[in-house]
């Protein structure tokens, strides 16, 4: 049982990546270009950001280079994942139940990224007892439990958002309060793990030292393993359900919002373009297709459904 419980750990994280990656993919290859929202200001617009400008008001924009300020992208994006600045501004009640619960959940998140550095740095000749290690054990233990608390919290009070608020619950499905509770009993799990083993951090690096070395040794606390459990159907399950905007966000939120490329500056745009003019349209309007045949895009931009028929 113990070599199994090792094998989910691996299966899980592989499936994760691998599922992500799919999705991401199929998204990508199956997406036609998007048409601009033009809300303003673009956060990779530079110093024209301060008063909603864009690279279009300079004459002749398209004979000359574009200048992207990735750096003003990035920080509209890590404003948005970190913080919900979007539900912040525009449903403040929703965010005060939202965030709590994404703040649970980063902690968490930071948390293991810090364990698996502490276990490369004892692979290097850190000593794991020693007061560096200590103080990693310090914080770890405080993102568990902060982590943990904020995730209940928040799952409990979106769960009860969604039963009372009318707008949400009238797109609400039982997959949402299905996922909603996974995550609240995953922080319970952990949270019970916190606070029966003597450290917190001594499990979860043990867990991860034992991945990367390929120790199949039972772990001492079974609320941990339970803990652990829960997360491997947590990283299966994310990719197939809407909570995929874990890693789809920037392609269906941002890019789409802020993805201002012009044509001109784009051949995969161009290609995209010259793709979609050859679907077919079926419409039966006569301003479409008055002979009652299918034609494709570029047939009806190039012909004028009032001109008069050659007898």
């Amino acid at each position: 049982m113990t070599t199994l419980f090792y094998v989910l750990g691996y299966a899980a994280v592989a499936g994760f990546f691998c599922m992500a990656f799919l999705k991401i993919r199929a998204y990508v290859q199956s997406s036609p270009l998007h048409v601009r929202w033009e809300l303003y200001p673009v956060p990779h617009e530079g110093v024209k950001t301060v008063y909603g400008g864009s690279f279009m008001e300079e004459k002749d924009w398209w004979t000359k280079p574009r200048h992207v300020d990735h750096w003003g992208g990035i920080k509209a994006l890590l404003t948005e994942v970190l913080f919900l600045h979007a539900t912040f501004k525009h449903n403040f009640k929703l965010w005060q139940s939202s965030y709590p619960f994404h703040f649970g959940l980063y902690m968490l998140m930071g948390g293991t990224i810090i364990v698996i550095c502490a276990v490369f740095a004892q692979f290097l000749g850190l000593d794991p007892n020693g007061g560096f290690m200590t103080f990693i054990s310090n914080l770890i233990s405080a993102c568990a439990l902060v982590g943990s608390l904020c995730m209940i919290a928040g799952g409990l009070c979106l769960i009860h958002r969604r039963r009372v608020d009318a707008g949400l619950l009238r797109y609400t499905t039982p997959e949402h309060y299905f996922n909603l509770l996974v995550f609240v009993v995953f922080g319970i799990l952990g949270l019970i793990a916190w606070a029966t083993a003597p450290s917190y951090f001594h499990l979860a690096r043990t867990f991860i030292y034992n991945l990367f070395t390929l120790t199949f040794t039972p772990l001492p606390n079974t609320f941990f393993t339970l803990h652990l459990l829960v997360g491997f159907f947590l990283l299966i399950w994310i990719p197939m359900t809407h909570m995929g905007h874990l890693f789809m966000k920037f392609f269906t939120y941002h890019d789409i919002r802020w993805g201002d490329e012009p044509t001109t500056y784009s051949e995969g745009n161009k290609q995209k373009i010259v793709d979609a003019l050859k679907h077919t349209v079926t419409w039966s309007a006569r301003h479409i297709t008055p002979d009652g045949k299918s034609k494709s895009w570029i047939d009806v931009a190039t012909s004028n459904p009032a001109a008069p028929k050659d007898n």
